[in-house]
C-alpha cells in the first residue's frame, strides 16, 4: 500500500509518518520505516522540484482492517509482490488484484496495468522500490537507491 506525505515548514520526517495513520489508519513511527532510498522528481508543468524520501514499512494486518480517509482514499488495492514488480520492469502487460472500496467489507477483482498509476513508470521508480519491498518483506536489509 502506498502513502504519500509532503512536509510542511518546521516539520520533520518524523511528523510526515502521520500519513500512515491518516490515510489507512496505521499507526507507525519513524522508528518502525526502513529506508529504501531517495528520489529527486522533477516536473515541468508548472515547475516543480522534489526531494522524496522512500521508505517500507511491513504490516501483517488484515487487507480489511485498514481504515481508508474518507477523503483522500477511495480504496485499496492488494497485488501480489512478484507480480507488481513484473508489471513495473514490464515483463508483463497487466495483472490482476484485489480491491477492497472505502466501507465495504466485499473484495473485488481488478485488472491491474500501468496506465492505471498516476504518474505510470518514469525513471525505474516503482520497481526499485518494489524491489526494496520485497527485501523488506523477507526481513532482508534493502539496498538503498539514489535517483536524480
Amino acid at each position: 500500500m502506498a502513502v504519500g506525505g509532503h512536509l510542511r515548514a518546521g516539520e520533520t520526517l518524523g511528523d510526515a509518518v502521520r500519513e500512515c495513520e491518516e490515510e489507512i489508519g496505521l499507526a507507525a513511527s519513524l522508528a518502525d520505516l526502513v529506508r529504501l532510498g531517495r528520489r529527486f522528481a522533477r516536473g515541468t508543468s508548472p515547475p516543480d522540484n522534489e526531494l522524496q524520501e522512500v521508505f517500507a514499512l511491513r504490516s501483517d494486518r488484515q487487507f480489511e482492517a485498514y481504515r481508508l480517509h474518507p477523503d483522500e482514499v477511495d480504496a485499496v488495492v492488494r497485488v501480489p509482490l512478484d507480480a507488481a514488480l513484473a508489471l513495473f520492469e514490464r515483463r508483463i502487460a497487466a495483472t490482476q488484484g484485489v480491491e477492497l472500496p472505502r466501507g465495504n467489507t466485499a473484495q473485488r477483482p481488478v485488472a491491474i496495468a500501468i496506465g492505471d498509476f498516476a504518474a505510470g513508470e518514469r525513471d525505474g521508480y516503482p520497481a526499485r522500490a518494489l524491489r526494496g519491498l520485497t527485501d523488506v518483506v523477507a526481513r532482508t536489509p534493502p539496498e538503498p537507491f539514489d535517483l536524480r
